[in-house]
């Protein structure tokens, strides 16, 4: 018989919208086990049954707690508000880990629900308000984790509110409908806390037990019958209205006494948080203690704080759940146990509630960092070193505060849809930007610039043509400014597919985040494609891409040459470029699957014995639809003589700014102007013919047919030189085309 180890990994979020039977309020200590490096480690390719044991063995349970209605002021593990509830088991978590400073939801229960369910904004997921109903066609994290062959022996489970489909009870089966496998909850809010109806795989039933305790026995009865790997969700209703006093031993207000909760609400609304944090301990000391030293435990709120409970002395009464403001959208964060290396820390990253669709996927097994509008931070989780999101996003529609906000860094424009916009520097002591008090917009600020990048970069995230910025289709560029920071803006074009007669709208937007330019692109040219004799056998599709390139490169100690795991450029219309070919002579089919680099004799894409369906702009598509180039790209710069210097065309990823043909090689200005001469030939004579060589004569069809001379062109080894004090890589019209190698340090946003 086969034993699975599952490893337990627990996720607790707070949301909007029968107790133990000891009487004392449990804590739970030490709950972070011992770090185990397996997850994170690559598979075996090969077919042995033991690698499948091994990914099932280092596979964890996964537990979503979805609490309601909890924002930063009635949450302990942050310091802004003096009137806080007394929650020992999430402190005690919350101190073994991480707790994260700029996480982000939406205003609402819904559309949060959606968020996480789905990995997308309400734009895409079409839940962008309450009581919208989530589309059961749209492919749920159960249904991505049972469709992954790396995540499907999950059983996934939801428990407790829902309220994802519409309003009222009508459509029992429709947790089921949306890929969960078991659902024994509430489908909308509670009217009573202690009457309410438990709806069970589409069976309803009358319940009279306090409903964070009801809820958590399920979630207990159920964990301990699975096993196999597991994926539960527990959405507790509390503290969302109605207010309430919760039984006695679960909570440590022991002066309540009900009868003052119209004038005392806050009390009360802290009394079930209170509540909620006992049955989390409840729930985690049920757990077999082998369970318990495999768990990561991730806590995150999904909307802010109710008007009638808010801490006034923390966010304006404007500023609560259902606003765009902070006291609406920012979110408790916290992480902590099995995988968790960074203890006791803080992290400053941005957070979407969105993540955590692929972060879930990725502990997983997933090896999908990626997907829809979710990006995953399980990264963060070991190395407090690795970039996070650049810009956060969140969205409601609801009456007079339907709109948009958008931050990055330093900066958080709304716009709601009447037009009005409001712009606040968030960049401030965390202690103190979350009061929004002053809208740069009526202020002397300059603000025009950084309005224009958040709203291009809305427009982005909404799938909106960008209206702002410069428009480029089929420009000639001509700045030679070295420096990316040069090239800050929002472009746009308009294009075709040539071929399949349809059009496409390019969009990049450049900004500058302390001394890094980020090129957040769609991967769509400034100049008509695919026009070739043959179309590409795989159609173009619009991406959502981010590159990040230094504004200040300098040569390494060591050169770095091209690598198949590395994107090579990013150029000014937003498209990128890879000057390696996966064939090689004597691999596989010759054409795919030469995944060495050292492999000798790799075919030159440009060589028409590689047999690459390019356009007239040395480009095609990969399998996902990304254009990117793999020769001389020729579109946006004078392919003659024109008696002008070649202007930047584009940025390595070590940062050199790539320019086209043609310089002065006067040397003092004057004027002789004429193309950069590569240092390559190709090599006289004939090819090895020993086993593994192809033989035959040198005639450029493979990389290894070209011998690098110092001193027989202009460039160097990596196809740059020095002109006028600034290092950069020269467009050629033979081998390397680009560059050969790397003279600085790519950045790992290339990585691919």
């Amino acid at each position: 018989m086969k034993i699975i180890i599952s490893v337990l990994s627990i996720l607790i979020i707070s949301s909007c919208g029968g107790s133990g039977s000891d009487d004392s309020i449990p804590v739970i200590d030490d709950v972070v086990p011992v770090v185990d490096d397996s997850n994170n480690s690559t598979p075996d390719n090969d077919d042995d049954d033991d690698s499948v044991n091994d990914i099932e063995l280092s596979q964890p349970n996964i537990l979503l707690i979805i609490t309601d209605d909890q924002g930063l002021d009635a949450s302990a593990q942050y310091s802004y508000s003096a009137d806080l509830p007394n929650t020992p088991n999430l402190d005690a978590l919350a101190e073994q880990g991480i707790v994260f400073d700029n996480a982000w939801a939406t205003p609402g229960c819904t559309t949060t629900r959606a968020s996480i369910l789905t990995g997308m904004h309400g734009v895409n997921s079409g839940v962008s308000f309450i009581p919208a109903k989530l589309d059961t066609s749209l492919q749920t994290l159960p249904k991505y984790l049972k469709a992954d062959a790396l995540t499907s022996n999950y059983q996934t489970a939801v428990f407790g509110k829902w309220h994802l489909g519409g309003g009222g009870n009508a459509n029992v089966s429709h947790p089921n409908d949306s890929g969960v496998e078991h659902y024994a909850g509430n489908l909308s809010n509670l009217d009573d806390y202690y009457q309410w109806q438990l709806v069970e795989n589409g069976v309803t039933s009358d319940v009279t037990q306090y409903h964070t305790s009801k809820i958590t026995d399920l979630v207990i009865d159920w964990t301990n019958k699975q096993t196999t790997p597991w994926f539960a969700w527990v959405a507790y209703s509390a503290p969302h209205s109605p207010f309430h006093l919760p039984p006695s031993n679960l909570h440590a207000r022991d002066y309540l006494t009900g009868d003052d909760i119209s004038t005392n609400k806050r009390e009360y609304y802290l009394a079930a948080i209170e509540a909620m944090d006992s049955e989390i301990g409840r729930l985690l000391a049920a757990l077999p203690s082998d369970v318990q030293d495999n768990t990561v435990i991730i806590f995150i709120g999904d909307n802010g704080t109710p008007s009638a409970v808010i801490d006034t002395s923390v966010y304006q009464n404007s500023h609560s759940k259902f606003t765009l403001y902070e006291g609406g959208i920012r979110v408790p964060m916290f992480i902590s146990g099995k995988g968790v290396e960074r203890n006791g820390e803080r992290e400053s990253s941005l957070i979407n509630s969105t993540d955590l669709y692929t972060t879930i996927a990725q502990i997983a097994g997933s090896k999908t960092a990626q997907l829809y509008d979710s990006s995953s931070f399980d990264h963060l989780l070991s190395d407090n070193n690795t970039d996070g999101r650049t810009y956060n996003y969140s969205e409601f529609i609801k009456n007079d505060v339907s709109g948009w906000s958008v931050r990055n860094e330093h900066y958080k424009l709304i716009e709601y849809t009447t037009g009005e916009q409001e712009l606040y520097d968030i960049s401030a002591d965390p202690e103190t930007n979350i009061s929004e008090e002053d809208n740069l917009l009526l202020t002397s600020f300059a603000s025009a610039s950084i309005v224009n990048e958040l709203s291009a970069q809305a427009a982005i995230i909404r799938n909106e043509q960008s209206i702002a910025g410069i428009d480029i289709t089929e420009q000639i560029f001509t700045n030679r400014d070295g420096n990316c920071s040069s090239y800050l803006e929002s472009y746009r074009s308009n294009v075709l597919d040539v071929n399949n007669s349809r059009t496409f709208s390019g969009d990049l937007v450049i900004s500058l985040d302390g001394d890094k330019c980020i090129f957040k692109t769609n991967a769509i040219p400034n100049h008509d494609f695919n026009d070739g004799g043959r179309a590409f056998p795989n159609d173009v599709s619009a991406q959502n891409d981010t590159f990040e390139i230094t504004s200040k490169p300098s040569h390494a100690n060591v050169l770095t040459g091209l690598s198949l795991q590395t994107d090579n450029a990013i150029l000014l219309n937003g498209v990128k470029v890879d000057l390696l070919a996966a064939g090689c002579y004597g691999v596989g089919n010759g054409k795919i699957g030469c995944n060495d680099i050292n492999q000798a004799w790799r075919y030159d894409p440009m060589s028409p014995a590689a047999g690459f369906n390019v356009d007239s702009h040395n480009a095609h598509s990969q399998p996902d639809g990304t254009y990117h180039y793999h020769g001389t790209p020729n579109a946006f710069y004078h392919a003659e003589n024109n008696g002008s210097a070649s202007p930047v065309v584009g940025f390595a990823a070590d940062g050199y700014p790539i320019f086209g043909p043609y310089f002065d090689s006067s040397g003092d200005g004057s004027g002789n102007i004429r193309k950069a001469l590569s240092s390559y030939r190709v090599m006289d004579g004939a090819r090895p013919t020993s086993a593994g060589s192809p033989g035959g004569n040198y005639d450029g069809t493979y990389r290894d047919d070209n011998e690098y001379i110092q001193g027989f062109g202009d460039l160097d080894e990596c196809n740059g030189m020095t002109v006028d004090g600034v290092y950069g890589y020269y467009i050629t019209d033979t081998f390397p085309y680009v560059l050969n190698c790397f003279k600085g340090s790519p950045d790992p946003s290339f990585n691919k």
